[in-house]
């Protein structure tokens, strides 16, 4: 999928929103209960410019997100949650920019609008594989990989360390 600096940054937060919301655990502690400033952080990924955030705006569509996401190989049954996520947030191409900045496409009237239709890119792209769940015990988290050779297998080093620290004291063991 060949794509802008902008889309790849709204693929990376859509999978952070999906993580944020969908997560049971994440690298190897349980996750907490999003708040305001881990979705700030997470739409800080995509601009500079961030407002107030209500948690409630972006609670069902990061659990439709990572529903679908973790619905893979499942691709039609990913693609029916992001249909239906493309519908209720009224999803639309629209060429924006700020000032001193040049154009750029938005997909929608908010960020979840946007999210979306960068995992439906996602989605029908050759690229779909390239999203993994993190291999690491009690790590819930979904990642893009970005690897050359497609073998990156953990969504941190902090998961990929415990990992390998678990299994060097399994074989002194």
């Amino acid at each position: 999928m060949e794509a802008t600096d902008h889309l790849k940054a709204s693929l990376v937060a859509a999978i952070a929103l999906a993580n944020t919301f969908g997560s049971a655990t994440r690298q190897g502690r349980p996750a907490v209960p999003p708040d305001s400033a881990a979705v700030e952080a997470v739409l800080r990924l995509t601009t500079n410019r961030v407002g107030a955030v209500d948690v409630t705006e972006y609670a069902d569509g990061g659990k439709t997100l990572y529903a679908a996401l973790t619905s893979l190989p499942d691709v039609d049954r990913a693609v029916e949650l992001v249909n239906g996520l493309l519908r209720d947030t009224k999803a639309a191409p629209q060429l924006t920019r700020h000032e001193g900045e040049p154009w750029h496409l938005h997909f929608g009237s908010n960020w979840l609008a946007e999210f979306a239709t960068a995992a439906a890119m996602l989605l029908g792209s050759d690229d779909v594989n390239r999203l993994r769940g993190c291999e690491a015990t009690r790590c819930d988290d979904l990642f893009l990989d970005s690897t050359r050779n497609r073998t990156q297998r953990f969504c941190s080093t902090a998961c990929q360390n415990r990992t390998k620290v678990a299994a060097h004291r399994a074989r002194g063991a």
